[in-house]
């Protein structure tokens, strides 16, 4: 059976995505790149004929790659799944069994390939872009469609969508909800290095504009001695400045991460963002892998979060005149008065935790086998295959 995979925002990465460079070749993913990989490759595993598909670098970065002897890719075939562009370079058979559509991917009727079996969309964010597109596709090819959510939360916020796709869709549809891989492999191999925990050191590894300003600002408030705060954004920050403690770096591969965060105790997330509304993630590999490495999240109880994790975050309270349970009933949530631009709410959620330390000693202890139990590429590679089966595959 072939099945390809659509994924959209590789063009501002570090490097050309594949399973290698994600893992220790200095590439930068985001959760999305990450899970389209690890679920592709664990298909491929299981004897699938897998290609990822991605849009190119941006030109400067891609001729610097090229001047360093780094090509693009080309039909090339890692750890079992081939890498092309939309364009199909290098691949020589168009004809797939799936197509899997992710983010804001829309463009359907420009692929030069056909679908006989399904086309399915991976659902990672609280809207569904191009849904109209994602019909018009069913229908050309006359097959099922397939919606996989990564949590509860996310399909709710969805609903409406659903709701259209229903009413205009002529074939039968199919449902999953299956959350995100983490990379264990790279976790597990780390975890096992027994590295001991900093005292005071803070990592901030997602994308900067969800919280990174506050983040770094409540670390600079914190009076404790020998700090060290690292942030890690995937998107190739330019736009901080590293200081005696704040160690910025670029994007960056999940070894190096992983490493990082197996030393550090406490991942600051504040989710206040630069466009004045507040970050709710559908599912959040960055929070799984920190739980994974013993390292305790200071976020807000916002979107999947605490459908996922509850247990092992340390939840920042809510702000003067806001209630949380009405901001989860939205897809988004405007902060037009800077109210969770606050780090002083983060400065006294780390001294809460400080004073007990059960969080984060129940984190280290419990963290890993929850997160491997219920996120590893082996468990949530057989329910995308027991989504397969729906298909009558």
């Amino acid at each position: 059976m072939r099945i390809v995979f659509l994924v959209l925002g590789n063009s501002r990465r570090s490097n050309y995505l594949n399973g290698d460079t994600i893992r220790t070749g200095g590439a930068g993913a985001s959760g999305t790149d990450g899970s389209n990989i690890l679920v592709a490759e664990y298909l491929a595993s299981k004897g699938y004929e897998v290609t990822i598909c991605t849009d190119k670098l941006e030109p400067a970065l891609e001729d610097n790659l090229r001047e360093s002897g780094v090509n693009p890719p080309a039909g090339e075939l890692v750890r079992g799944v081939s890498y092309t562009d939309f364009d199909f370079t290098g691949i020589q058979n168009l004809n797939y069994d799936f197509v899997v559509g992710n983010l804001w991917f829309k463009d359907y009727k420009n692929l030069p390939i056909t679908v006989s079996r399904g086309v399915l969309y991976w659902s990672h964010m609280q809207w569904f872009y191009g849904v109209n597109e994602f019909i018009a596709a069913a229908n050309k090819w006359n097959v099922p469609l397939g919606i996989v959510n990564i949590s509860k939360w996310e399909k709710d916020m969805n609903f409406n969508h659903y709701k259209h796709l229903i009413r205009n869709v002529k074939t039968d549809v199919h449902w999953a909800t299956i959350g995100n891989p983490v990379q264990d492999d790279v976790i597990t191999e780390v975890h096992n290095k027994g590295i001991k925990k900093k005292k005071g050191k803070f990592v901030f590894h997602a994308a900067w504009a969800r919280g990174g300003n506050v983040a770094i600002d409540a670390v600079r408030k914190l009076d404790i001695p020998d700090k060290e705060f690292h942030a890690f954004d995937y998107l190739m920050a330019t736009h901080a400045h590293s200081d005696e403690f704040f160690n910025l770096h670029n994007g960056v591969d999940k070894t190096t991460l992983f490493n990082h965060l197996a030393e550090a105790e406490y991942f600051l997330y504040p989710l206040y963002t630069p466009y004045e509304d507040v970050h709710k993630d559908t599912f959040s590999c960055v929070v799984a892998e920190a739980i994974a490495l013993g390292v305790v999240p200071i976020t807000y109880p916002l979107g999947a979060l605490p459908e996922l994790f509850s247990g092992y975050c340390g939840w920042i309270p809510e702000p003067l005149d806001i209630n949380f349970l009405d901001m989860n009933a939205e897809p988004l949530s405007k902060d037009f008065d800077g109210k969770f631009n606050n780090s002083g709410l983060v400065v006294d959620t780390y001294n809460s935790l400080e004073q007990s330390e059960d969080l984060k000693r129940h984190n280290q202890a419990k963290g890993y086998k929850y997160i491997i139990d219920n996120f590893r590429v082996e468990v949530i590679g057989e329910k995308w295959i027991n989504f397969f089966k729906a298909f009558g595959v």
